[in-house]
């Protein structure tokens, strides 16, 4: 299974700790990456420090491409405001053309996405959100 991670999920201690221990595929948008980044230094660490927790938990970086782009356009039409949503319809977009399941806290902002999940459903294997 592909994991693509949104920002917020690094705040569970209980998720990070299951993250290093998991096989599964492992991506962080380089949106989420940014905003993770930020948030970091913001609290004093370095981007090195940074890049070594997510090298040490397995997590690849992927780049937001033309595919992306177009699935997050066509995602947009008719949902939340794009001005607003841009970063989170980009992360998704990834996840689905990744084909993967986003892992997120934020699964509101996400409704559009079909394969959205948080992170203690992920821990716990459930592959249904109750609505």
């Amino acid at each position: 299974m592909k994991l693509v991670r949104d920002t917020n999920v690094f705040n569970s201690r209980k998720f990070c700790n299951w993250l290093l221990e998991t096989p599964e595929e492992k991506y962080l948008h380089a949106v989420a990456y940014m905003e993770y980044l930020y948030h970091n230094l913001k609290k004093g660490l370095t981007q090195s420090m940074t890049d070594a927790f997510l090298e040490q938990m397995n997590i690849s970086v992927v780049p937001f491409g033309q595919s992306d782009a177009i699935e997050a356009a066509h995602s947009a039409i008719g949902n939340w405001d794009f001005a607003e949503d841009a970063r989170d319809y980009a992360i998704g977009a990834t996840a689905i053309t990744l084909t993967g399941k986003l892992v997120t806290y934020n699964v509101k902002h996400f409704k559009w996405i079909e394969n959205v999940v948080t992170p203690d459903e992920v821990i716990n294997n459930k592959r249904v959100r109750p609505e």
